[in-house]
């Protein structure tokens, strides 16, 4: 009788258990996001993000735009996590093939995800850095966890324009010989072209200095005579195109362009000159280039 007892009593504790186990609540775990979906989180989290367009400024060209969003599809397409990001975002369907306006928006999605906001992997989290409104805004600095809390690490002041003139030790052609850009001042003699394409001596009218945000790229470009030059993608060049418009293979100022690289940018800041006269052109390294500034 005690071993039908003590039986029964051991079914009723496995009861017991079985039932408090059942009625614990399932808590699911947290969502994981993508890297694209983290940088959507803080573009949508902070106000106003500013970023700089490398296909209008300083000068807008529509058709580069769409130019290079149709020869960039592939390889945004080919990025499974930002292009699922993108699809979200813009409420696209995934299908076999997308049109021309299609493809344009989510070349402007790409564009943002890009140069809105830098991400980086530090342990379990990533590292952020962005900036906000334009002109006098702010850098904001912190981090975000995969499961996107947000934590501000560093908030300071920061003058927010988008830097399209010339890397530092870039030489000008002045009458005392090449100068480094960032040591011309106002006043200073340099070599322009006037309208009648003679190379006569100007005097610099305004001088720029752009602070650029620790991500920016410049381009490189050389000619195959040896020239080469090094500037934000929209730098215009003589004839008003900017540099990122060019192709190799194409001519450009009596030579022809055999390489163009994109190259990370850490001198903190760009440059450019005004040189007095009907052109605004100087030459750069040697080749000839418009100014950004105007009077």
């Amino acid at each position: 009788m005690s071993r039908l007892i003590f039986v029964f009593l051991a079914v009723l504790t496995l009861a017991a258990v079985s039932l408090s186990v059942s009625c614990v609540p399932y808590t699911p775990p947290p969502k994981v996001y993508t890297a694209p979906e983290l940088k959507y989180r803080l573009i949508d989290y902070f106000d106003d993000v500013f970023w700089c367009d490398p296909d209008y400024y300083p000068i807008g060209s529509p058709e580069r735009e769409l130019e290079n969003a149709l020869g960039q599809f592939g390889s945004i397409m080919a990025d499974a996590d930002e292009f699922a990001a993108i699809l979200k975002r813009l409420s696209l369907d995934s299908k076999g093939s997308y049109t021309s306006e299609e493809k344009l928006l989510v070349y402007r999605q790409h564009k943002l995800l890009t140069y809105a906001v830098t991400i980086t992997e530090d342990g379990d989290d990533y590292k952020f850095t962005l900036r906000v409104g334009e002109g006098d805004g702010e850098s904001i600095e912190g981090t975000i966890s995969a499961a996107g809390a947000i934590r501000v690490t560093k908030r300071e002041p920061s003058i927010n324009t988008c830097p399209i003139c010339l890397a530092a030790g870039t030489l000008i052609d002045t009458p005392a010989g090449q100068l480094p850009v960032e040591e011309l001042k106002a006043g200073m003699a340099v070599w322009t072209l006037d309208a009648s394409g003679n190379r006569v001596v100007a005097t610099i009218l305004r001088v720029s200095r752009t602070p650029v945000p620790p991500y920016f790229e410049v381009l490189k470009l050389v000619l195959s005579d040896g020239r080469a030059v090094t500037a934000s993608p929209g730098h215009p060049t003589a004839d008003r195109r900017a540099l990122s418009e060019y192709r190799v293979g194409e001519s450009l100022d009596g030579s022809v362009v055999v390489s163009i690289e994109y190259q990370n940018y850490t001198s903190g800041a760009t440059y450019d000159i005004l040189p007095s006269g009907d052109t605004g052109l100087y030459w750069a390294n040697g080749i000839l280039l418009g100014s950004t500034l105007t009077e």
